[in-house]
């Protein structure tokens, strides 16, 4: 992974551990992370393309671990629900808005039930 995947695959583990109930995030909420974590990721905001492209890392990455995929901490601040690229990249034949929610919902519940090794 790039170093601005490992830092959000760091980052979203980290997020099961401290809200556990909870642990969704917003965008902003992760690029803030992400720019306080290391210079390098100062340009990074809750639209950068470069965000989007470590999500799918990490999303790919938890794949290949044969976990559910982070980012479905991911959320929009307004609906509390990942973006439409989430929905594109993991459950592209799915067109029915309220079958994708459900689809990402259960993405939710097992990220919530699931270990996930350190980087």
């Amino acid at each position: 992974m790039s170093p601005l995947a490992e830092a959000t695959y760091t980052i979203l583990r980290q997020r099961l551990r401290l809200a556990p109930a909870d642990p969704r995030i917003t965008y902003a909420e992760l690029a803030k992370q992400l720019c306080d974590s290391c210079e390098d990721f100062e340009s990074v905001n809750h639209r950068s393309r470069s965000l989007y492209a470590a999500l799918g890392e990490v999303g790919e990455t938890c794949r290949l671990l044969g976990r559910p995929p982070l980012p479905a901490l991911v959320v929009l601040a307004g609906s509390g629900r990942p973006g439409a690229a989430y929905y594109a990249g993991r459950f592209p034949g799915v067109v029915y808005k309220g079958e994708r929610v459900a689809a990402w919902r259960k993405d939710l519940e097992a990220v919530k039930r699931t270990t996930y090794p350190p980087r």
